[in-house]
């Protein structure tokens, strides 16, 4: 479990007793506590708002919607099926070209190296696919959104360090954010919605996002 928002102060985990911090035997009882694992997470939010709130990508931010490509061609991912099939079943989203529509990546390394001391950290990464071809496949266009230290593969629990994450898309889907735009002078109400989860068959195998 997290320990986060109501559950901040408990020190054992309310589901198997498990304890958040590291034991102190043979140290010095006033020493700072140490967590097994500290995730660290960046809000997700207030980048989405910077992007339309900046001219140089404010304007941008509805290419996807006005872009023409030859038939049978695909330059970005709006020209997919799967993006189409989204606006087919989703119209009410689809009504404001501003909505985001995001991809997600999740990759895991050693930092240590392949032949240093066994530890992983896994990274997630937002892109916002609403930006041309160019600018989205850009690395300042990547957003880092989290990092997952663990002295060994997470695994499947990878899905409970994501529940930030998670809360978050959801009150973006669900409701969106007041966000003023740059374009036009205005707030508007913008939402966004994740489209895709890249990553390779070792995090395929450790997320439920997909279900």
């Amino acid at each position: 479990m997290l320990y986060w928002k109501d559950d901040d102060d408990l020190e054992y985990c309310k589901f198997y007793g498990d304890g958040r911090y590291r034991p102190t035997r043979g140290r010095d009882p006033h020493r700072k506590k140490s967590p097994y694992a500290v995730p660290r997470y960046l809000s997700l939010t207030p980048r989405l708002q910077r992007l339309y709130s900046l001219r140089a990508t404010a304007e941008h931010m509805k290419w996807h919607a006005t872009h023409m490509t030859a038939d049978g061609s695909i330059c970005h991912p709006s020209d997919v099926e799967a993006w189409k099939h989204f606006d087919r079943m989703y119209p009410d989203f689809v009504e404001e070209p501003r909505n985001v529509r995001l991809g997600l990546c999740i990759d895991g390394f050693a930092p240590q190296g392949q032949y240093g001391r066994t530890y992983s950290c896994w990274l997630v990464i937002i892109t916002p696919y609403n930006l041309p071809t160019g600018m989205c496949m850009s690395s300042k266009y990547m957003f880092f959104t989290m990092v997952i230290p663990s002295p060994s593969n997470p695994k499947r629990l990878i899905d409970v360090y994501l529940e930030p994450l998670i809360e978050e898309l959801l009150q973006l889907w669900h409701v969106g954010v007041r966000t003023y735009d740059h374009t036009t002078d205005r707030a508007f109400m913008m939402r966004a919605a994740l489209m895709w989860i890249v990553n390779d068959h070792r995090g395929y195998g450790m997320s439920d996002l997909y279900g």
